[in-house]
């Protein structure tokens, strides 16, 4: 019989509604599950009386908001090198714990530890997906004249390399130029502060990263060039509803991949990020023919295998026709759909018991 040892915490406490959900499914299964966040993992001796132990990670936010998340050294939200390496070593050290703390136990990861930090590096990530033969976003250099030449044509993101959850974007197009950085005097780049407000979704985060436009301004899109970016041509899909465009979320569970949602937003805005105004729709039968969900779930399971992952959310992107997906990004700490539309902690603990 498995255990089951669920690490995370978030600083709110009322934000670890999923954490609470998955100890009671599983407890109520008759799994012996305890619950400790990372500072508890590195203070103190957690017994557990199985064999077999199965961990799930959640994100570490307080290690995240205090060490990461506005870099030392260039300031600015998703360009730091330096960040991305102090994450990864933090996942190191936790792996070092538990195979020290647990060395007599059959470790089970739902979400491998060597790979935990990966998808906050869009290059590496890419790189990877790409090494194993997953359709993705295709790459651009960062030519400046070049990619001012492009955006006359076609639209194209410049990333934050290290960034998430939509900050830090810029989209150069046809109709002009936009980032959600902030801008000071000078064409100096700033950050901006997350706000906590209560959103249809579940997501209880809004964000201050709102796009304005920068058409023409060579000199600021030459610093966000030059910091360190990820830039990929625009994927456009087919437009299931005029004024619309559309991607997924699909969620991978061992081999299944037994839910998945529409992300929504009107044609004209940049991104569907629900932060970003996008719109969650999760009743999707209708919309999509069956051939294209199983598509969409084949690439999904694809890149959940890459990264050894037993748990990921992969966003899928269908490039201008419903038979080519192509894996936007991943998401190895996914948010949660609505329990009433499908109720994942449930099925995670289903699951684990069954490993």
């Amino acid at each position: 019989m498995n255990s089951l040892l669920i690490l995370g915490e978030h600083l709110d406490p009322s934000l670890n509604l999923n954490i609470k959900r998955l100890e009671k499914y599983s407890t109520d299964i008759k799994i012996p599950t305890k619950v400790r966040n990372y500072e508890e993992l590195f203070s103190e001796s957690i017994k557990i009386d199985t064999k077999d132990l199965a961990v799930m990670f959640f994100f570490p936010f307080r290690f995240w908001n205090q060490k990461c998340e506005i870099p030392e050294d260039t300031g600015i939200y998703g360009t730091s090198s330096k960040s991305y390496e102090t994450f990864n070593q933090f996942w190191e050290e936790v792996k070092k714990n538990l195979e020290k703390q647990f060395k007599e136990k059959n470790l089970k990861y739902i979400i491998d530890p060597d790979f935990a930090a990966l998808d906050r590096d869009k290059i590496a990530t890419h790189n990877l997906l790409e090494k194993s033969g997953i359709s993705t976003t295709k790459r651009l250099g960062k030519d400046l004249s070049n990619l001012i030449n492009l955006s006359k044509k076609q639209g194209i993101f410049i990333k934050p390399r290290y960034g998430a959850r939509g900050k830090g974007i810029t989209y150069l197009s046809p109709t002009g130029w936009f980032t959600n950085y902030g801008i000071g005097k000078n064409n100096t780049l700033q950050n901006h502060q997350s706000v906590k407000t209560k959103g249809k979704s579940g997501d209880p985060l809004k964000t201050g990263w709102i796009f304005k436009e920068i058409t023409g301004n060579k000199e600021l899109l030459k610093k966000i060039i030059n910091l360190e970016t990820i830039i990929e041509e625009e994927i456009v899909p087919p437009q299931l509803k005029k004024g619309k465009k559309f991607d997924l979320r699909v969620y991978t569970v061992f081999e299944n991949s037994p839910y998945l949602f529409m992300r929504e937003n009107n044609i004209k805005n940049i991104i569907t990020n629900f932060s970003q105004g996008g719109k969650i729709i999760d009743d999707i039968g209708k919309k999509l023919p069956k051939k294209s969900l199983e598509l969409a779930k084949k690439e999904s399971l694809k890149a959940a295998k890459t990264l050894n992952s037993k748990f990921l959310g992969v966003d899928i992107i269908f490039d201008r026709d419903l038979e080519t997906p192509r894996v936007l990004e991943v998401q190895t700490f996914t948010g949660f759909p609505k329990i009433k539309k499908f109720n994942l902690p449930r099925y995670l603990a289903e699951y684990i018991k069954r490993v």
